[in-house]
């Protein structure tokens, strides 16, 4: 599963990471981010459709805690649990991308790295907006699929899936597929494509295991410093922080 090779790969880097803690976490309707003590954020959708409004028994404390061992609350059945152990990891992620040299083209998203044609039929796993309306420009076709409800608009059910990403051209599926655990069938699904992107702040994580399943292009953020937590805790969308992070995609060898 991805997820358990994402906190291996952090594993193995035990040693450099060990010391680090969370200082601040945010659980907002639209996204939740954490920071670490050394200042690095990470940040992952909120999955609001999957969250009950009422919690039942005691969830376990975040703030202070070994970031290695949130990160591997990533596995838990516990929606905020999962949700916040993501975002650590993807805090982590960001900090061993640049402290290890990983390649990333800043200023760049998914679309920027695509190279969509006229008869091509596009699936979208995850309705981010700008983007399909621009690929609605340039392919033959695009479906659209989103799990919730309240987002969903002219989107499909994700639950009809099965039916087009084994035929679809080009694939974008998001990040926040990694909350919801579906992101290995959907791999699966879409191994038939040109081409896949993993897309969105969720998808700001490691890429080995996505490269290895077909994955092409990775499109997630870098935060430039604390204050997009404000924007978090205040529970504003992305567009309303995206000056306060930078786009980057990386690359498949």
């Amino acid at each position: 599963m991805i997820v358990d090779e994402l906190l291996n790969l952090v594993g193995e880097r035990r040693r450099r990471l060990e010391d680090l803690t969370l200082s601040r976490v945010c659980v907002s309707l639209c996204y939740t981010a954490v920071m670490l003590d050394n200042s690095y954020v990470g940040l992952c959708h909120t999955p609001i459709e999957d969250i009950g409004h009422s919690h039942w028994g005691r969830r376990r404390d975040f703030h202070g805690f070994k970031a290695l061992e949130i990160a591997r609350l990533a596995n838990s059945f516990d929606m905020i649990e999962r949700t916040v152990g993501i975002a650590t990891l993807n805090a982590l992620s960001q900090h061993l991308m640049d402290s290890e040299g990983y390649e990333r083209q800043f200023g760049m998203d998914a679309f920027d790295a695509m190279d969509v044609r006229r008869e091509d039929s596009v699936a979208v796993v995850g309705y981010i907006r700008p983007l399909v309306g621009k690929l609605r420009e340039n392919a033959r076709e695009v479906h659209v699929f989103e799990r919730n409800p309240w987002l969903r608009g002219d989107a499909l059910p994700d639950t009809f899936v099965d039916s087009i990403l084994p035929k679809a051209d080009v694939v974008v599926i998001s990040g926040s597929s990694l909350i919801n655990g579906t992101i290995d069938r959907l791999l699966e699904l879409s191994k038939n494509a040109k081409f896949v992107a993993l897309a969105g702040p969720t998808a700001s994580t490691l890429p080995e295991p996505f490269f290895e399943r077909g994955v092409k292009v990775m499109a997630g953020i870098r935060a430039k410093g604390p204050a997009v937590l404000n924007a978090v805790a205040e529970a504003k969308p992305f567009v309303a922080f995206k000056e306060l992070v930078e786009k980057y995609i990386m690359k498949k060898d």
